[in-house]
């Protein structure tokens, strides 16, 4: 092809053509044609293999992917990790900061997926080829809960509601309040669900618009915030694609996908991220309470011994909670004690003399739980994590176990799902014999920890900025 082009390259330029030079120009474009058409065409699946990468971009937060001391994790990025191995490829998960970021990102191809949050029936994605859903929402409106709660949306008298910025939510409250003069919608750019919800939660606003899972994700801080209703009772989330002729990559995510739906992995992965009822009003209240007057008199302890062991405090105080809520007398029928809730055995062998001591108790517990981190530094984070909470609560033998078995039956035995797969089924064994396993303890302990450090890096990261973006954020009427 080289030679051809060079060839007529390097013609003569000339004022005037004769009929010969029209048919030897257009067998030339026959030949070049012909040429062009024996190459091999790279298609979007093919260019995301020679690169090595799957970009897949969003925006960063508690419901999709963001990054920790010991990793990144989330709903995202774990099914995105899934799918870059499945290729053969590294996941690179790029912030775009906005929604608008995000279609930006996709339609100007500089990203091979993108994590609009947007509902597949949002217009914006018309041009776009969404593939199956990952998750099923309820969009909603959120309001303080010490007022009457609306019957229906043509039941709301005069209010104020907040939105953040191109959001599926802020789409549809344009088409609801469209003859409604006396209902204000302002739409947020530049900010986050927290800031929206403190909006309503110190009365700036009488109701925030947000999907339920941008909502759970968050409501362990507001305990005065609850759901007023819904204006659409069933939004789908799903990833998308640059809509083109060339379908392969899109075609692999979906195969991928409904494998995954198949075989329960996209399940377990939804509700594992899922607030369940963890955060209910009166364990909300309680984790309030707790948060306020219990946390700051172990803090610095939980800082520094986490600081000892390379670890996040966050997760440390967590363990902590979910153990004893941070009640340094409490005991178990089983004899465990204190506030990491030692067994006499593990605090002798961690040196742990009394375990009514804070100090002692919460040294002992951070290095025990960083004997077991060093013992499975083969496992990639998050599920290394995952697993090392699971061995804090049943011990490390039950968690060996189930590896050696999903090896032994050719399973990677670093996923966490493969592994909480078989320790469910040694459960089940066990129980055929007349024995007990107290795996369905372990696998409620993982989330339930989970759940306590997501909402602690929440509480610390809107007191450490004392929301001073919040009042700063520009903001447009919509009507």
């Amino acid at each position: 092809m080289s030679s051809v082009i060079k060839a007529l390259h390097a013609q003569p330029l000339r004022t005037r053509f004769k009929p010969r030079h029209f048919v030897r120009a257009g067998l030339l474009g026959v030949l070049l044609f012909a040429v062009f058409q024996l190459q091999p065409t790279t298609t979007s699946l093919q260019q995301v293999q020679q690169r090595g990468e799957l970009v897949v971009t969003g925006v960063s937060g508690p419901t999709t992917f963001h990054t920790t001391s010991n990793g990144t994790r989330g709903l995202q990025y774990e099914l995105a990790r899934l799918f870059a191995e499945e290729l053969g490829v590294r996941l690179v998960l790029e912030d775009a900061g906005s929604t608008e970021g995000v279609l930006n990102a996709i339609r100007l191809n500089q990203t091979d997926i993108a994590i609009s949050g947007l509902a597949s029936d949002d217009a914006r994605l018309t041009r776009l080829r969404s593939a199956s859903p990952y998750m099923a929402v309820s969009e909603q409106l959120v309001q303080r809960l010490n007022r009457p709660l609306p019957a229906s949306f043509d039941a709301l008298g005069a209010a104020r509601i907040g939105a953040l910025a191109g959001s599926t939510e802020a789409e549809r409250l344009k088409a609801l309040t469209r003859w409604r003069s006396d209902i204000q919608v302002i739409e947020f750019e530049d900010t986050d669900p927290l800031a929206l919800i403190e909006r309503v939660d110190n009365g700036d606003l009488d109701y925030a618009a947000l999907n339920s899972s941008e909502f759970d994700a968050r409501r362990s801080l507001f305990p005065n915030v609850g759901v007023a209703l819904n204006l659409q009772e069933y939004s789908e989330l799903a990833w998308a694609f640059l809509k083109t002729r060339d379908r392969s990559l899109y075609n692999a995510a979906q195969g991928f996908l409904a494998r995954k739906q198949a075989d329960g992995t996209l399940g377990k992965l939804v509700a594992f991220y899922s607030q369940g009822n963890t955060f209910d009003p009166y364990s909300l209240r309680t984790f309030q309470r707790d948060m306020a007057q219990r946390l700051p008199r172990y803090q610095k302890l939980f800082m520094k011994n986490a600081s000892n062991h390379g670890m996040d405090w966050h997760l440390l105080a967590a363990i902590a909670y979910q153990e004893s809520h941070w009640e340094p007398s409490a005991i178990s029928p089983t004899g465990v004690q204190g506030i990491m809730m030692l067994t006499n055995d593990t605090a002798s062998f961690m040196g742990v003399e009394d375990r009514t001591s804070v100090p002692q108790s919460i040294r002992g517990g951070a290095a025990y739980y960083k004997m077991i981190v060093d013992n499975l530094a083969s496992v990639p984070e998050p599920d290394r994590t995952w697993m090392a909470l699971a061995s804090y609560n049943m011990g490390p033998g039950y968690i060996d176990r189930a590896r050696k078995r999903a090896t032994r039956e050719g399973e990677d035995s670093t996923k966490w799902l493969v592994v909480s797969h078989h320790l469910r089924e040694m459960a089940q064994e066990a129980r055929q014999q007349g024995r007990n396993i107290p795996v369905g303890q372990a696998l409620h302990y993982v989330q339930q920890v989970r759940r306590y450090y997501d909402a602690l890096v929440l509480a610390t990261t809107a007191a450490n900025d004392n929301r001073v973006a919040l009042n700063s954020q520009s903001r447009r009427a919509i009507q």
